[in-house]
């Protein structure tokens, strides 16, 4: 798999503020549309879908890492939205801890194999926690993909 069919800078967040778990996935859903990823009709469903998904179980699966997700008739190709945050953010995590690392994935509703697919290698890859504390500390996008481009390659 290559996350790069589906990332590029205009899906990298640098030092996302402190907020909760809804205004944080809201900036980034606002981001993907200014970033002309989605379309702003779409919003309002978009986010009610994420929430939802959070409301069954936070996406924070603990290590510093949140992987909000969706799959939304209207996305026509799988949109992945990396965020860092260095004061961390409440995310609801299972260890309790900050998120520091957030990725959002929004794919088409038809499109579950390959949706589960792409979580599982983002999983994979953020499981490393040299790379996490270096994405934690990035200054710039270019430094987020170059970090997340070796890290790929060393799967």
């Amino acid at each position: 798999m290559n996350i790069f069919d589906y990332l590029n800078k205009d899906g990298v967040i640098v030092s996302l503020p402190p907020k909760n778990k809804k205004a944080t996935i809201t900036a980034i859903l606002d981001h993907l549309i200014e970033k002309k990823k989605v379309d702003k009709k779409n919003r309002k469903t978009i986010l009610k879908k994420i929430l939802q998904r959070e409301e069954m179980g936070s996406t924070a699966i603990g290590g510093s890492v949140a992987f909000p997700h969706a799959r939304i008739e209207s996305v026509k190709d799988v949109i992945i939205c990396v965020c860092t945050s260095k004061e961390g953010l409440d995310f609801d995590s299972l260890d309790q801890e900050p998120v520091h690392v957030i990725v959002l994935l929004l794919s088409n509703q038809k499109e579950a194999g390959l949706h589960l697919k792409t979580l599982a290698f983002l999983a994979r890859m953020l499981r490393d926690k040299y790379l996490l504390q270096k994405l934690k500390n990035a200054k710039d996008q270019e430094e987020i993909l170059s970090l997340l481009y070796k890290q790929q390659q060393a799967i």
